[in-house]
């Protein structure tokens, strides 16, 4: 009954203790937007927490003993409730944030930092207090952090999939407090069976004294460390190449903390098979599979590399947490323990949110810890039969696609003999030697050269790069085309806007924004009227729409990455801003704060362009958003919300907010032909969505085919601040 007890409030415990994360989360993107910055330094901040909530566990359990550390300890509960219900409190002046990272760490340390502290240290504590307890599991109470690791899975899944579908934010926070309050009763009440316990010391004296624990050495220290940090900056790195780079979606920041966790309920379970030297074969495999997609740059399709980034972590995960389950200490250097492998935790998380920004101009921490985790796997294990085995398929696969790879570049891919012979003799060459002979102990080194190499692949600059600049918000990119006739903005792989260098065309706008296509039809509707007034764009890209501007017309463009504003407003790279016609300002912060402070009926046209990467930021789509819009415009003026995206339909959300305030929806889909003798113009494709007061503000365009009148689905819940179902819009086929 005891142990049922500790499970059900460790799982409790974690459970609350996961659902607050993507909670917050959610409340801060309004001031941060959707970058997944924003959830890798939420994640910092909650693994430094955790780190500091074992290191409280260890300390005051060596210092009060169990009975007496659970009285603080339920002192410390109760305190936690005058910090309820969470909040988090935007800034006063959004512009000012010169460091996004350093106000969010704040933010959350005073609307969230007491309550997740309390509860961060109830997986050490509590199974530190059961291991004092006379419960024939005593002695080996690890098996608790599965239940514990069960209960974070579950509060995390459970937030996208049950409760943010269903319930609004502010609901969310008062069913949190409710359920922290119902776990201080549980921990009460594990504390009562902790006191009702008889002592180990109460017993008869044994026959002979009792040995004294072995210290741990640091180099056991240090490999836990090791151990802890490479699962733990693997995910933040998977998270963040994949929603930049393959599918940036704000809910693909969920899974990989998931796997995360689920990795340590199958580690610690008393089952052994994830702990078997057949898991720890399958990381060269992993190791190698992982390179090879990084170095070909497979991005499609979707499900199938997402899937195989999330399963490398899972097996990477599995690995190294399976090596601290195998080396966890006993009893009495528990909570030494969970303390280390927290410390390791938390460098991990510092590394891929603070440091790595700071170091590397792209993204390349996915390929630097896949360096990392080939040297930090034990080298005894490389040298087992199975490992061996797994290591030559692997590098037999890997140098020939990647073989084949370096042959394609090379325009030699129409020798077929000649690509399979390149492709063959890497696969076959030196790391396969080595692996399978005496000096196999070089393994890991001779693994992590070409994962050198495919790091310095992807951070090499193209030979026409012109400037890269990695911020807090994304990692950008000015690219020359081969003749040197334009400048492409890019954002990951996600393209933000192209200019022609020669000065006869440079005020011509490209890719999303040209003439012809749905933008330039609605300028040319406005241009038709007898007076011009300033319109505004949110996002800024490479600021090719203030090329519609006239003499005299102000422009206002609300740009939230200070980076995007200065490479916009540096000729060197684009000059829509500075040869624009007419008088284009640009305004840093979140693009709805900021416009909340512009005078009403300013503008005759407001942009939603901030989600051309396709990372959305929902806050800028709710009921409040478009009722601020429509304050800030005249009555005749237009909303256009660029809606272009490769895995989401924002056409069903909007027309719903439409619907509910009784405006007219127009949207227009628009693609363009490989064969289009304008497709070698640098002009794409894309999609708008018009919302209006009355049919007359939008003109002939009321009356134009190409412009859909898009009706709202009645059954669609309006998204607001307080609630927003992503998957309204997610699209399963690409």
């Amino acid at each position: 009954m005891r142990y049922l007890l500790y499970a059900l409030t460790l799982l409790l415990s974690s459970s609350l203790l996961f659902f607050v994360q993507p909670m917050v989360a959610k409340m801060v993107t309004p001031v941060l937007g959707g970058s997944p910055a924003v959830w890798n330094t939420c994640m910092v901040f909650f693994q430094a927490l955790l780190l500091a909530g074992y290191a409280y566990a260890h300390a005051s359990t060596g210092w009060l003993g169990t009975r007496r550390q659970s009285l603080l300890h339920l002192g410390i509960m109760v305190i936690g409730v005058l910090f309820l219900p969470i909040g988090i409190e935007p800034p006063a002046d959004p512009a000012s944030l010169a460091h996004p990272a350093l106000w969010l760490l704040g933010a959350l340390m005073l609307g969230v930092g007491w309550p997740f502290f309390v509860i961060s240290t109830s997986a050490p504590l509590l199974q530190k207090w059961f291991s004092t307890t006379d419960h024939p599991d005593a002695a080996d109470p690890y098996h608790l952090y599965a239940a514990s690791n069960i209960g974070s899975f579950v509060g995390l899944v459970a937030y996208p999939f049950v409760l943010e579908p269903r319930i609004g934010v502010q609901t969310q926070t008062i069913l949190w407090m409710i359920a922290y309050i119902v776990l201080i009763a549980a921990v009460a009440a594990c504390a009562l069976a902790l006191w009702r316990s008889p002592q180990p010391d109460s017993s008869e004296p044994a026959t002979e004294p009792p040995r004294a624990p072995q210290p741990l050495s640091w180099a056991r220290r240090g490999r836990w460390m090791l151990w802890a940090f490479v699962p733990s900056s693997m995910m933040l790195a998977v998270t963040s190449f994949v929603t930049t780079d393959i599918a940036p979606v704000p809910m693909l920041w969920i899974p990989p903390l998931a796997i995360y966790l689920l990795s340590f309920v199958l580690v610690f379970a008393r089952a052994e098979f994830f702990r078997s030297i057949w898991v720890f074969a399958l990381f060269p495999v992993a190791l190698l599979g992982l390179a090879t997609i990084l170095f070909i740059q497979v991005s499609s399709p979707l499900e199938w590399v997402t899937g195989a980034h999330f399963a490398g972590l899972l097996l990477f995960s599995l690995v190294f947490h399976g090596l601290l389950a195998a080396d966890r200490p006993s009893t009495h250097h528990l909570t030494g323990f969970f303390l280390w492998m927290s410390v390791g935790g938390a460098l991990g998380g510092l590394f891929n949110a603070l440091l790595a920004p700071i170091i590397f101009e792209r993204l390349i921490d996915y390929p630097v810890i896949l360096i990392l985790a080939a040297l930090a796997f034990p080298p005894t294990l490389y040298r087992h039969r199975a490992t061996r085995v797994t290591l030559a398929l692997s590098v037999l696969v890997a140098g020939y696609f990647v073989g084949r790879d370096i042959t394609i570049y090379f325009g030699l891919e129409r020798s077929r003999e000649l690509a399979t012979l390149a492709a063959l003799a890497l696969s076959l060459g030196a790391p396969l030697i080595v692996a399978l002979t005496r000096y196999r102990v070089l393994t890991p080194g001779l693994l992590a050269v070409p994962l050198m190499l495919t790091s310095y692949y992807l951070a090499m600059p193209d030979a026409h790069e012109l400037h890269a600049e990695r911020s807090f918000f994304a990692a950008n990119q000015v690219i020359e085309t081969s003749d040197g006739g334009y400048h492409k903005l890019y954002n990951g792989t996600t393209l933000h806007g192209v200019q022609a260098r020669d000065k006869e065309f440079s005020q011509v706008p490209l890719s999303y924004y040209y003439l012809t296509g749905p933008l330039g039809q609605l300028f040319e509707v406005l241009s038709k009227r007898p007076e011009r007034h300033p319109f505004a764009v949110v996002g800024l890209g490479t600021g090719a729409i203030a090329s519609y501007t006239r003499k005299g017309q102000q422009a206002d463009f609300f740009e939230i990455d200070p980076a995007i504003a200065r490479i916009a407003q540096d000729p060197r790279y684009f000059t829509y801003l500075e040869e624009c016609r007419g008088e284009c300002r640009v305004i840093l912060g979140d693009g709805r704060l900021q416009l909340a402070q512009m005078p009403d009926e300013r503008y005759e046209l407001i942009v939603l362009d901030a989600y051309s990467s396709t990372a959305i930021p929902v806050h800028l789509l709710t009921l409040e958003a478009v009722e601020l819009y429509l304050k800030k415009l005249r009555p005749d003026g237009v909303l256009a919300f660029h809606i272009s995206n490769r895995h989401l339909d924002l056409q069903p959300p909007l027309t719903r907010i439409a619907g509910e305030l009784g405006l007219v929806v127009r949207g227009r889909d628009h693609w363009v032909d490989a064969n289009d003798p304008v497709y070698n113009l640098y002009v794409d494709g894309s999609d708008w969505i018009l919302l209006a007061r009355s049919e007359e503000a939008l003109a002939e365009l009321i009356d134009d085919p190409d412009w859909y009148d898009y009706q709202p689905e009645a059954k669609l819940r309006v998204w607001t601040d307080d609630y927003a179902n992503i998957f309204d819009a997610y699209l399963m086929d690409e």
